[in-house]
């Protein structure tokens, strides 16, 4: 893991190269968003916003890493995504409806983020175009990050579900435990044991 940033413009930084990459991005709609933004640091395991709550903003993960997590009545999880620096986190369903989030926010790792308020991006999208792109753009990728992980679950074995996983986060198993991995994939933990086992023994068996 990389040391945590100690200068607080390498974090905006991050974030600005980050969101020229999605749209162009002028110095004056820069200067409009800078004042709004908020550095918050994490510890690992602390949680950045609880099932059932609102947060009143979302936040952009400079270093470090979270996660989405739901929990049942009877105290099983199920993440439904990491967010590896850098990337967005918060709940769509605030930042759209204004409703709270039916998932918890776990840091996973030391994380350095900044938060960004809803109701001003929210404002900000109505009246500058470059926000509005910016917004678009971001509702794209998670739209079609969603629909990807829906078939995975649902057309997918484990097996190549635990491929996906290792393709689209290629550093999280030796940064995480497995039974994250597990509840990322929806099986159990022994499940996920026995099926890293088979797949070590077919690439023994090729070898």
């Amino acid at each position: 893991m990389k040391p945590m940033m100690s200068d607080e413009e390498d974090v905006f930084l991050v974030l600005r190269r980050v969101l020229e990459t999605m749209a162009p991005l002028k110095e004056k709609d820069w200067l409009e968003m800078r004042p709004h933004l908020r550095k918050e640091a994490y510890g690992k395991g602390e949680v950045v916003l609880e099932a059932g709550q609102l947060a009143g903003r979302f936040w952009f993960v400079a270093q470090g890493l979270m996660r989405n997590v739901y929990t049942t009545p009877d105290g099983r999880e199920f993440n439904k995504s990491f967010i590896d620096a850098p990337g967005f986190c918060g709940a769509m369903t605030e930042l759209v409806h204004g409703m709270p989030s039916r998932f918890s926010i776990q840091a996973l790792e030391p994380t350095i983020a900044l938060s960004i308020p809803i109701k001003w991006y929210r404002e900000a999208c109505d009246t500058n175009v470059t926000f509005d792109r910016l917004a678009r753009a971001q509702a794209q990728y998670l739209a079609l990050k969603k629909e990807d992980r829906e078939a995975e679950l649902l057309l997918d074995d484990a097996t190549t579900r635990y491929q996906q996983f290792q393709k689209e986060y290629p550093s999280l198993e030796q940064r995480i435990p497995a039974y994250h991995i597990a509840a990322y994939m929806g099986i159990t933990e022994v499940a996920l044991s026995r099926l890293k086992r088979k797949l070590k023994s077919q690439e023994s068996g090729e070898s």
